[in-house]
């Protein structure tokens, strides 16, 4: 029988500020983990709700939860640096204040890592998104994806995808927010790279990851698996930059502020930082490349393609007017550093904005996810979505035609049976 220590260590980190009405769900499905050998560290950052307090209750009752609750406002990347720099040796992952673990998660990672001998591995998460108002309605989903066993990507492949499509934001992409695990041995390749011994290396904690740790391996494993639930509030980032309520305006501008000095690469005219996902995936591209000895590979750049697809992303994209012109001021920079301004005022010309009129679509829908109204099957946060999302995907990938048929049939057979009977007396006692 094997004990704890033969049993690598597996560590989650949460590094979050004022999701307390949220994090309590997702410690909840960290503690369901049965996996040996495992340990939660949240880094709370300056929370002016309950946050703390939601943590230290929750510790008295597991002991694998460790806090840290600092007293001076550190932001999100630096948040993030000094959680990673309290794991032990192991593995480890990163999850967001309202993020969750599909149960049995940690065993399933062991089993693929120790079987195919790799450091990085990444999955197809499910999603949970909180409503934005008292009442309001939520959404739970589970990617249709069947389960075709564990692939092996390429590093090549994937980063030679990014360079053409600017778009880190897909399945097989190695986040380690939410959505990868990676041996801390593999932590420590990249800090070494780094002048200032960091991992975050650039102004977003999340999207960087997945580039400079698969440069770092020749390729890395992928499942369809739902190993990790993505938790998404009015208090996400990336939906402050879609929010015009004060809260939301705060945030942003916060963020912002925390990374006015840490530009974009030289190559993107050293701009501040930016949310479009197709400057960011540039900027991780450029930035991993720059590191000494990095040894990732992926075709040059073409920056005429990397404006076309920004103002496609902004084409198909809902920021509000304040933002949209921010982020128009940094590409008409981009665009002017590499002769591209005739090509940017075109551009500007001819874009329009996609406006949906009519409100989201809740309930049952069958898109590329399975998606849910979770109220009406008792889904109200993200731990009860965690419990549900291995039935879901699970269940999925048992229908086939073939089971149709099958229920059909033995539906019928029921209908049948129910019907075709005998009676007997009943037996004589004395």
């Amino acid at each position: 029988m094997k004990k704890i220590i033969d049993y690598p260590l597996f560590t989650v980190i949460i590094p979050q500020k004022n999701r307390a009405e949220y994090l309590i769900h997702t410690l909840r499905t960290c503690m369901l983990q049965d996996y040996p050998n495992f340990e939660i560290i949240v880094s709370d950052d300056c929370s002016k709700d309950n946050s703390v307090e939601v943590v230290r209750e929750l510790m008295e009752k597991d002991a694998r939860i460790k806090l840290f609750a600092h007293e001076q406002h550190l932001g999100m990347r630096d948040n993030f640096e000094f959680a990673l720099n309290q794991v032990r040796p192991g593995y480890v992952m990163a999850l967001g204040g309202d993020d969750g673990l599909a149960p049995g998660c940690f065993w399933r990672m062991y089993d693929i890592l120790s079987k195919t001998k790799r450091e990085l591995l990444t999955w197809t998460p499910a999603g949970f998104t909180y409503p934005d108002h008292e009442g309001g309605k939520n959404t739970f989903y589970v990617k249709r994806k069947k389960n075709v066993g564990v692939k092996f990507i390429k590093s090549e492949a994937f980063l030679n995808r990014l360079s053409k499509t600017f778009f880190y934001q897909i399945d097989e992409c190695p986040m380690l927010f939410m959505k990868a695990v990676a041996s801390t041995m593999l932590i420590d390749k990249v800090k070494s790279r780094t002048k200032d011994n960091s991992f975050y290396y650039c102004a977003t904690p999340d999207g960087f990851s997945s580039v400079v740790l698969a440069g770092e391996v020749n390729d890395y494993a992928f499942t369809n698996e739902p190993l990790s639930i993505v938790g998404s509030t009015i208090k996400s980032q990336g939906r402050n930059y879609k929010r015009t309520d004060k809260d939301s305006r705060e945030a942003a501008q916060q963020f912002f502020k925390d990374n006015i000095k840490r530009k974009m690469h030289v190559e993107l005219a050293s701009q501040e930082y930016s949310p479009l996902a197709t400057l960011m995936t540039a900027d991780y591209l450029l930035t991993a490349k720059d590191l000494p000895g990095w040894p990732g590979k992926f075709e040059p750049i073409s920056f005429e393609a990397l404006i076309r697809a920004s103002f496609k992303l902004i084409e198909n994209g809902s920021f509000e007017e304040d933002v949209l012109i921010r982020e128009l001021k940094i590409l008409k920079e981009i665009a002017k550093q590499h002769n591209l301004l005739e090509l940017f005022n075109q551009l500007v010309i001819k874009t329009k904005r996609k406006i949906i009129t009519m409100e989201d679509v809740h309930g049952f829908v069958l898109t590329n996810s399975i998606r849910f109204e979770g109220t009406e099957l008792g889904i109200n946060n993200i731990f009860d979505a965690a419990i549900a999302t291995n039935f879901v995907y699970n269940f999925y990938n048992k229908i086939s035609i073939k089971e149709i048929f099958v229920f059909i049939k033995n539906t019928y057979k029921v209908i049948i049976r129910n019907k075709k009977y005998r009676r007997e007396s009943l037996p004589k006692i004395n």
